[in-house]
């Protein structure tokens, strides 16, 4: 028991490691020399390791975080893994909870994603896992452990003797064997054939809701991978050494929870063969034979089980479960005479039973009433309302039966229980499509399973009742936004929010509907936190609002929290990737971006874009079509990108796979500016018609267009899309437009003095000697001084005219002249409307 205290103080050898070699050795580390130690420090996204004297030193700043420091030096396949763990001291924790953090050794690591975890609690719980591809495969739940025997053994006081923060964890791997101890104590050995190879170890820690910025030691370490002596230490601790009959319990009570009921019986079995079974032990067996379909065994553990405590409520639950599974309704009615009133009428399981039972008899109507009190007393259980409802049909009683079915979907609805809920909502439109509860009932449960079509008329007719039910402004509010109609839906969000305005959700969609219409939102946002200061996506928007306002600071403080609610969303991370470019920084966070997520690899690309590296994007792009090959969009952006970087024909081919998978206004813009790139006008013209007749609104491909005639000198095909803009309901690309056709089809001349601007055509043929009988008016040029170039206006020009009714320039006192191309075509205009 004390073989590998005793071995700390082993002298070490001093020996040049091959690190992929698979040794057979003794090692261990106290940490107390650098010689000793084979971890090194390293820090990563939301952790921190270090290595010093004190141990290995493992801090993990976020929630929800797991983290893990490898020993780089050699492999092993089987293998005695000893650890010392101590945690800070624990935080409160419900008894349904393992704790607040947990720590452990990894071994047989072939790399990041493949090894077996064994991670022990600070409550005192161990689970093993055999991860594979990062997909956990529980191998062991969760499992209370004895916590050591807190009395000192001779004169050795044991570490987790004088500080119960402090852990010693075993592990005997032997081929598919693989052995748990903790504070000397056996807690399973479990059989499992996942990772055969050898593999590293490593030290890992993981924080949970309740716990961030803390640090967890690995006080020693010690690997013994001589087969000799695990098989020795195999044999003793599983075939030697006493067992405590908790132990086997503790094990099968978790094996049970696991569903592996032959295991947890053999479990059961050997506690029992070493002690008498005591209550505990018989209601796990009957829950045991239950699941086993071992009817007779289960009745008699259970029998067995209150005959020890006649007043035990499991044991009558057993009992009742396993005559009403033996369709024994006969035995069953008498075994219920033989209970107390009470008893029944306070126990949602045996008033369930009693209901069957007088449904049996045809007493409906008490049927109807025993499941109405199962229902009562088991507020997340919807069957029992839904079959009270169905004896209510059965005598006629409508309106009652409406009433159970309606207390039974919402039920069903808030457990996302759709099975049961479709069963539900069928007969409430069957008997109360009238009904209002009905209605909404019916919108949110269609909307729920995303047949919007079918949920939009039970939702607008609510509406036209003007509703008080919250929920269904809020997706009539949401209906509003997929129609396109999101100043409507406004409206509709703060309708739901006066109806129920402790509601985050609403205050928060409220916010990302203006957020999308340019409008403010920072009240709302404010009040959504308030609310739910825990949703990550919350905090994803208000960054998303900072950033609009360019505060970038702000958005980077927002988007960390964001990030610590939410780790694994991919979008969040994007966001941030966007805040880091601004600021930057990006190559900081494109290792956070997974190499084998396609999706990411597209977002990575399009920021590395977005910050002008294109032939970096061009890298990423490349492997994330590796991943993602019939992706249109991913094509699509790629494609763009080889446009930037002119690479012409391969962009002509992603474009044309893109298109063959799905059209798409980008698709169609693209194929345009590559035919302009190439001379291709006639293709690019047409590339446009075949997609504004797929997309005729699409502004983008009308301002294309427009722009394809105006390089082609056709601006009067330019001018009709000017209409179709404005239709489109884009006045000011209209206005840009015309704009545009006037710079191109004209040239303009202005008055120096006042800024009076006129137009003529850009080819005009050469303009004759001009003579003017009346006087212009002010608005007609006046001529151009010949000395400094400047014109003017006949307005300006009358404040400075000589004795021979010459006009003058004003700066230098040149008399004007007649000489300019686009004046004497301007004036010939003029005089020809006369």
């Amino acid at each position: 028991m004390f073989s590998f205290l005793k071995r700390l103080f082993i002298k070490k050898s001093d020996v040049v490691p091959d690190l992929d070699d698979i040794p057979q050795e003794n090692w261990v580390c106290t940490f107390s020399s650098k010689t000793d130690d084979r971890f090194t420090g390293e820090c990563g996204d939301g952790y921190e390791a270090t290595v010093n004297r004190a141990g290995v030193i493992l801090t993990i700043f976020r929630n929800n975080c797991f983290a893990w420091i490898t020993n780089p030096v050699y492999r092993y396949q089987d293998a005695v893994i000893e650890a010392l763990i101590e945690f800070p001291d624990p935080i409160p924790r419900a008894d349904s909870m393992a704790g607040s953090m947990a720590a452990g050794i990894h071994f047989r690591c072939l790399n990041d994603s493949t090894f077996y975890s064994v991670m022990v609690s600070d409550g005192g719980m161990i689970r093993l896992d055999a991860v594979v591809n990062e997909t956990p495969l529980p191998v062991l739940g969760w499992t209370e452990t004895a916590m050591g025997n807190q009395d000192s053994q001779g004169d050795a006081l044991l570490p987790y003797h004088e500080n119960p923060n402090v852990f010693s964890l075993r592990i005997i791997a032997r081929g598919t064997s693989i052995t748990l101890i903790v504070n000397d104590e056996w807690v399973a050995e479990c059989e499992d054939d996942t990772i055969q190879a050898a593999g590293r170890i490593a030290f890992a820690a993981q924080t949970w809701k309740e716990r961030k910025d803390v640090s967890v030691y690995l006080k020693a370490i010690g690997i013994d991978s001589r087969p000799m002596e695990i098989e020795a230490l195999h044999s003793r601790w599983n075939h030697y050494l006493a067992i405590s009959p908790e132990a086997h319990l503790r094990l099968a009570t978790t094996r049970f929870a696991m569903g592996h009921f032959g295991p947890a019986l053999a479990s059961l079995k050997q506690a029992a063969a070493k002690r008498e079974s005591g209550e505990k032990e018989l209601l796990l067996g009957a829950q045991i034979y239950l699941a086993q379909g071992l009817l007779s065994e289960a009745e008699d553990a259970a029998r067995k089980a209150l005959s020890l405590n006649p007043s035990n409520s499991e044991a009558i639950a057993s009992i009742a479960s396993a005559l009403y599974l033996s369709n024994n309704a006969a035995a069953l009615d008498s075994f219920f005479k033989t209970l107390p009133a009470t008893t029944i009428e306070n126990s949602a399981f045996l008033s369930n039973l009693e209901g069957h039972l007088l449904h049996g008899k045809g007493a409906y109507t008490d049927a109807a009433r025993a499941y109405q009190r199962a229902g009562i007393l088991s507020v997340n259980n919807g069957l029992y309302f839904f079959n009270e409802g169905k004896e209510w049909l059965v005598t006629g009683s409508i309106p009652q039966a409406i009433g159970a079915w309606v207390k039974a979907a919402r039920i069903f609805m808030e457990e996302s229980d759709y099975e049961n809920l479709d069963g539900a909502i069928a007969l409430l439109l069957d008997y109360g499509k009238e009904d209002e509860d009905v209605q909404a009932l019916a919108g949110k449960y269609f909307y729920s399973i995303g047949e919007t079509a079918q949920a939009e008329p039970y939702i607008r007719s609510l509406i036209d009742k003007n509703t008080s039910d919250s929920g269904v402004w809020y997706l009539y509010g949401m209906i509003l936004r997929e129609h396109e109609q999101s100043a409507q839906a406004i409206e509709a969000f703060e309708r739901a929010i006066q109806l129920e305005d402790s509601c985050a959700l609403y205050h928060f969609r409220l916010a990302e509907t203006k957020f999308n219409l340019n409008l403010p939102c920072k009240e709302e946002l404010s009040r959504a936190l308030s609310l739910a200061d825990d949703n990550g996506w919350i905090y994803n928007l208000a960054a998303l609002v900072a950033l609009s306002e360019g505060d970038v600071s702000q958005a980077d403080t927002l988007l960390h929290k964001a990030r610590i609610l939410l780790p694994q969303e991919g979008d969040i991370l994007v966001n941030l990737g966007e805040v880091r470019r601004q600021q930057g920084r990006l190559d900081e966070i494109l290792n956070d971006f997974n190499r084998d997520d396609g999706k990411l690899l597209h977002c990575a690309a399009n920021l590395l874009v977005s910050d002008g590296r294109y032939e970096d994007a061009e890298d990423w792009y490349r492997q994330a079509q590796k991943r993602l090959p019939y992706d249109s969009e991913l094509l699509t952006d790629r494609a763009s990108n080889c446009i930037e970087l002119d690479l012409l024909n391969e962009a002509d081919d992603l474009l044309s796979k893109a298109l063959d998978l799905q059209s798409s206004p980008d698709v169609y813009r693209l194929i345009s500016i590559l035919a302009l790139r190439k001379g291709e006008f006639a293709r690019s013209e047409v590339t446009l018609h075949q997609g504004l007749s797929e997309f005729p609104n699409n502004t983008e491909l009308l301002s294309s267009l427009a722009e394809v005639y105006l390089s082609t000198g056709r601006p009067s095909k330019a001018e009709k899309i000017i209409p179709r803009l404005i239709a489109a309901g884009t006045p000011d690309q209209a206005d840009i437009l015309s704009q545009r056709i006037l710079d191109a089809s004209t040239d303009s001349v202005s008055c120096n003095q006042c800024g009076r601007q006129w137009r003529y055509p850009k080819s005009i043929p050469p303009q004759g000697i001009l003579r003017i009988n009346d006087m212009p008016p002010d608005d007609v040029p006046a001529g151009t001084c010949p000395t400094c170039q400047k014109h003017l206006c006949i307005g300006c020009a009358r404040e400075h005219i000589n004795d021979e009714g010459r006009f003058l320039c004003p700066h230098c006192g040149t008399s004007l002249k007649l000489t300019h191309q686009g004046i004497l075509w301007i004036l010939r205009q003029w005089q020809d409307k006369l």
